[in-house]
């Protein structure tokens, strides 16, 4: 009874903070939306006279949703541009380039060349990754490479509405779109730089108090750049220190960054093929499994399925994690190689169909030949092939 009275308590404590989160974000949203609209209200009601009005209702309502793909347009605009800040201030705080991506196509450092690949992260509409400095004296330069991106949004932002007040004679047609863009600005901006959880997705401001606040997220998210680097060049993940991804006793699981500093453990047993640790490093995560942001609780699902197939292959357990849900977002995940790894796995212990375990295996041939990641992709190809071993496919 005590237990189903502590049940229904954290149910409630997440419906609330789920309630508090998604409210505090549309009040951002809000008050963004009345400030640009404040601001920009003559600039609009003179667009709408001169270029609106019209006596066809429907030529008018189009004309409307013109304006509203124009600031689509502009929040595109600004994604690249708030990428681009984090590039700027990350050379400014003594980082290196690694990639940039935006959608799936990624730019990346290939040795001294630039090349194009393909990659995408559920949830995320762009990333720019960066090698950080050394650390020294147990501290490294983060908060500006985490703001740059809204830093630069408000800047490219000022611009535009610096060009329609202090410039006379400007169309307003042209006015009315740097308006429009500039105010797409200023939403990226904020809802980057004000700390929330987007989707479920921590932001850059969610991201820096995180790691003020503690010493495990600081650690993750230096690793995290740092890992990502060294296995863009080819170093596999096994060939680091483990003791380099160990969280400290009592550490939040739930904070996003020392989230992925356990995923990082993990992979280094999956990459030394150690399954009993791997299985023992993702169970860490089962009493917390709901309230882990839903790209992180995703990721463990697949991984726990991957180690249920490859194990005593519980139908009803791998049924209870593979569900809507988890399906959409391998679907999703296209470019991440290792979603070819666990389908692989999916087709050959659970369906024991070989024919689609092998277009699986292809598929993640094919990805791995261009995979931005070579370090990770390596790893993928072993234990595909391992799979392919083990069944004679």
């Amino acid at each position: 009874m005590i237990n189903e009275k502590k049940e229904i308590t954290k149910k409630g404590n997440k419906k609330k903070s789920n309630f508090l989160s998604g409210l505090m974000f549309l009040v951002v949203c809000g008050a963004i939306g009345a400030g640009i609209g404040f601001l920009s209200a003559s600039y609009f009601k003179s667009f709408m006279d001169t270029y609106i009005k019209s006596d066809n209702f429907f030529w008018e309502l189009l004309k409307y949703y013109g304006l509203i793909l124009i600031f689509f347009l502009g929040y595109i605009i600004h994604i690249i541009i708030h990428e681009a800040g984090h590039l700027l201030f990350g050379f400014m705080s003594g980082y290196s380039f690694v990639s940039f991506r935006i959608g799936s196509l990624t730019i990346i450092k290939d040795k001294d060349k630039i090349s194009y690949k393909k990659f995408g992260i559920p949830g995320t509409a762009g990333q720019c990754l960066m090698m950080p400095p050394e650390i020294k004296d147990g501290r490294y330069p983060f908060i500006m490479y985490n703001y740059g991106g809204g830093i630069m949004n408000l800047i490219v932002a000022g611009a535009g509405i610096l060009l329609v007040v202090l410039i006379e004679g400007i169309p307003v047609l042209i006015s009315t779109i740097l308006i429009l863009i500039s105010a797409a600005g200023i939403f990226a901006a904020l809802t980057n730089i004000i700390p929330l959880k987007v989707g479920g997705i921590s932001n850059d401001g969610y991201n820096v108090i995180s790691m003020l606040k503690d010493e495990d997220a600081r650690r993750g998210f230096y690793l995290q750049l740092r890992v990502n680097g060294l296995q863009s060049q080819g170093m596999r993940i096994k060939d680091m220190e483990l003791e380099e991804f160990k969280l400290n006793e009592g550490s939040n699981l739930l904070n996003p960054l020392n989230s992925s500093l356990k995923l990082m453990e993990y992979n280094w047993y999956l990459d030394n093929m150690d399954f009993t640790r791997a299985r023992r490093c993702i169970e860490d995560f089962t009493p917390w499994i709901n309230k882990i942001i839903p790209l992180y609780r995703n990721e463990i699902n697949c991984e726990k399925m991957f180690l249920e197939l490859i194990g005593d292959c519980n139908k009803e357990f791998i049924d209870s994690i593979y569900d809507k849900n988890l399906k959409k977002y391998i679907k999703a995940s296209k470019f991440m190689i290792g979603k070819k790894r666990i389908m692989m796995a999916y087709e050959t212990f659970y369906n024991n169909n070989n024919e689609k375990a092998l277009g699986y295996y292809e598929e993640a041939i094919k990805l791995s030949e261009k995979y931005p990641v070579k370090g990770d992709a390596e790893m993928e190809l072993m234990l595909v092939n391992w799979i392919k071993k083990m069944r004679n496919i």
